[in-house]
């Protein structure tokens, strides 16, 4: 039986969960573009929610899958996080080769960008 609350995983409120948000993010959203993915991103209404995508230019549904979570993971142990955001992260193929430790660095400085006034 799967446990009901998700201990380490982001929030049911800190992700864009519906189809029809993400494409708006897609669809009206700016862009800030690193090595190792593209941030898309639009002001939002509340709390900040996040979603991760990969591109099918990465080969093969394990590596799309393994992209995402490395992604969601370095997402995830930011300590702080912008205000009223909806974002959604894709992943690039070097999502793959780059440390988790420059991917999260990468994180914090496309948010930095994203909140600059």
């Amino acid at each position: 039986m799967k446990a009901a609350v998700r201990a380490q995983g982001l929030s049911r409120d800190a992700r864009l969960r519906h189809s029809n948000d993400i494409q708006s993010v897609f669809q009206h959203g700016r862009r800030e573009e690193r090595r190792a993915f593209v941030l898309l991103w639009r002001p939002g209404s509340g709390e900040t929610r996040a979603a991760f995508a990969a591109s099918r230019q990465i080969r093969g549904a394990v590596s799309r899958n393994r992209a995402k979570r490395r992604l969601r993971e370095a997402y995830r142990r930011l300590e702080t996080r912008p205000g009223k955001l909806d974002l959604v992260f894709v992943a690039r193929a070097s999502t793959l080769v780059v440390e988790t430790g420059e991917i999260a660095r990468e994180i914090t400085q496309a948010l930095a960008a994203v909140t600059r006034p």
